[in-house]
């Protein structure tokens, strides 16, 4: 039998711990803070707000998520009035964008986020940082 490492030594599981513990947390300071948002419903926020224009499955795949997900968070975020939709010019599919009150949620929540991304790199200098950034990016373009 080939010899294999310990589970804490192997690279994929060290940033699966790390993404999910980064997960968890933010989670946690969301609802402490008050918003009652899932961190999987900030991203698509997020997306939405970077995007210029951008349609259901544009957001799935940018997000990895597959097109049911994405549906039940945006239906989510239709209800919480955060996201509108309007019709694409091809009739087939529909753009998505904030709304003004979706636009002031994510300004007020981004607070948060970039508080929380300090936080947990603040050991880390701006050069390790474009190092692993460079090194993560490497790994995802072996796995394409």
């Amino acid at each position: 039998m080939e010899k294999d490492q310990k589970l804490d030594a192997v690279l994929f599981f060290i940033i699966e711990k790390v993404h999910k513990a980064a997960r968890r947390h933010s989670q946690e300071e969301f609802y402490k803070a008050g918003y009652d948002i899932t961190l999987d419903q900030w991203l698509v926020l997020k997306k939405i707000y970077d995007a210029d224009k951008i349609n259901q499955n544009e957001l799935a795949e940018a997000l990895f998520k597959d097109k049911a997900s994405i549906t039940r968070i945006l239906n989510l975020l239709l209800t919480k009035k955060l996201v509108k939709k309007t019709e694409d010019t091809d009739k087939r599919a529909f753009n998505l964008s904030l709304t003004p009150t979706g636009k002031q949620f994510y300004a007020d929540l981004l607070i948060i986020v970039n508080k929380l991304r300090k936080q947990y790199t603040e050991s880390i200098s701006g050069a390790e940082q474009a190092e692993l950034k460079k090194l993560l990016s490497k790994i995802l373009d072996n796995i394409k």
